[in-house]
């Protein structure tokens, strides 16, 4: 029986790349649950257009709540009836787009091994796209898609992002991920992460942020003294350049390691294997 992937997406004020990320991930995902945290812009408009054109679109709820990664927890609990053993759910973001495509790099992981964590490219708004967005903006001339036309990166960062399903596994309310998500495979997705894309939509960025912060959210406490756009622009002299040779290569050390030590991998393979653990 084909494997399924469902997206547990949400959203707040994207709507300059929330369509070309959806556009992206039908491509590779067969039910995407899109949950919008209280959008003041065009995004959740765009979302309910774009469920009119793929039926792999579930234009599930618009409601403005304190964020935290415990939001995602709550599509798979409403829809998980949906799923069967072998399924996976992944964590979807309106900025992302995959290197490998995912259903391929999924299908090739072994069934002992229920999580996949990504290596993420981080893309930033550099001093060169800067000049270049001007001179856009003076010319009166169409801005490209954000993944066209954004080409400056790190590679130094590493999270969960696919969880293989089972019919006893828990997501707990308030939890980031499933109680006892299983064993890390051992090679990484890669994902093109494009959060800092305009003035415009970095200022709206930092404002979400911060009103955030004031009402109580601690994800985004790091960011608290980052009023203004220019704070996260970085010169394009201090990254990587997609349109160099081998872009995709990566520096594993750069990253959070992703696999236990021996004795907690040989531990899991028990608990998981011998069905104690679900």
């Amino acid at each position: 029986m084909r494997m399924k992937v469902f997206g547990s997406f949400l959203a707040k004020n994207e709507a300059d790349i929330i369509e070309d990320t959806l556009e992206h991930a039908v491509t590779w995902c067969d039910h995407i649950i899109v949950d919008d945290n209280g959008s003041e812009d065009e995004t959740w408009s765009i979302v309910q257009r774009m469920a009119t054109k793929y039926p792999q679109i579930i234009a599930w709820r618009s409601k403005a709540q304190p964020y935290g990664n415990k939001l995602r927890g709550e599509p798979f609990r409403r829809f998980r009836n949906l799923s069967k053993p072998g399924d996976w759910w992944t964590r979807l973001d309106s900025d992302e787009r995959y290197i490998d495509d995912p259903r391929n790099f999924l299908a090739a992981v072994p069934g002992w091994h229920h999580v996949v964590t990504t290596a993420h490219f981080q893309y930033y708004f550099t001093d060169k796209d800067l000049a270049q967005w001007n001179d856009w903006k003076s010319a009166g001339a169409k801005v490209p898609p954000a993944h066209e036309r954004l080409h400056y990166y790190r590679c130094d960062w590493s999270e969960i992002r696919f969880v293989r399903y089972r019919s006893r596994l828990v997501w707990p309310e308030g939890a980031s991920w499933p109680l006892h998500a299983g064993v890390m495979h051992n090679r990484r997705i890669r994902v093109r992460h494009l959060q800092f894309r305009s003035p415009e939509q970095m200022q709206t960025r930092v404002d979400t942020r911060l009103k955030a912060i004031a009402a109580g959210c601690d994800t985004f406490a790091q960011h608290r003294e980052r009023k203004d756009w220019r704070d996260f622009m970085l010169p394009a002299s201090s990254l990587r350049d997609d349109r160099q040779p081998d872009p995709w290569a990566y520096d594993e050390s750069a990253l959070p390691p992703h696999r236990e030590p021996l004795p907690r991998l040989l531990m899991k393979y028990f608990m998981h294997g011998t069905g104690l653990w679900p």
